[in-house]
């Protein structure tokens, strides 16, 4: 049984995956951490959760701000993190990195936990080898932090490793919206369109319970993308 520490118990992502993690037959839920958890079962900061239990991993789907400290303590624990949150800078992931490996822990960042997502972003790669025009046009409800979305962002590296080009990215904030892509590829007289829709935040939870049960087996170091577990 793999026990699983949810950091961000309470919010849109993290209340889904904690109710998913506790019906599963092969994962316990060993803590759920939260500020306004505190005294109430749970726990108000990561760090004394970790302390507090027996974690095989820890699923954080917090804000941008807690990703790079949340990283470094979950490493130093020496506890495999999946990391849902998006928004860290370069100079951050360097950082999460190379702490990882030095303390010989696998750290998964999921930009986008949605399976169709995944699909999305690799069929894109392989369509940027063809036809290197190509735009992304990213919606996400009105209370996303960051903008462009870290989907947005992995699909606009991959586009560029496959073409060599980097594609501008649209963002879209508007109520009635959870999370959806297109990315549109031009050529003489033709267009490709390639769309991820997403309904409810429901999408996201096996791909987070799938992170959950195979970080584990990853190497040492800051990997990126559910597609790291995926096949």
């Amino acid at each position: 049984m793999t026990r699983v520490l949810v950091s961000g118990a309470t919010g849109r992502l993290g209340a889904p995956i904690c109710a998913a993690v506790a019906a599963a037959d092969d994962l316990v839920l060993a803590g759920r951490v939260a500020r306004s958890l505190a005294g109430d079962g749970g726990f108000a900061t990561l760090a004394e959760a970790i302390a507090a239990t027996e974690a095989d991993v820890v699923v954080d789907v917090t804000r941008p701000d807690a990703a790079e400290p949340h990283c470094l303590a979950a490493i130093a624990a020496g506890v495999p993190m999946v990391l849902g949150t998006t928004g860290m800078d370069a100079e951050a992931t360097a950082r999460v990195d190379a702490a990882a490996r030095e303390a010989g822990v696998p750290v998964l960042f999921c930009p986008n936990f949605a399976i169709t997502a995944v699909l999305m972003m690799r069929f894109a790669a392989e369509a940027a080898r063809i036809l290197p025009d190509a735009a992304i046009v990213e919606e996400h409800h009105v209370n996303t932090v960051d903008a462009p979305s870290g989907t947005a962002r992995r699909t606009a590296d991959l586009i560029e490793e496959a073409s060599g080009a980097r594609p501008p990215i649209s963002s879209l904030r508007l109520p009635g919206v959870v999370a959806n892509q297109s990315v549109v590829f031009g050529a003489p007289a033709q267009t490709l369109e390639i769309r991820n829709v997403t309904t409810s935040v429901e999408a996201f939870v096996p791909g987070a319970l799938l992170a959950a049960r195979r970080v584990g087996g990853l190497e040492p170091g800051l990997h990126v993308g559910l597609e790291r577990v995926l096949d």
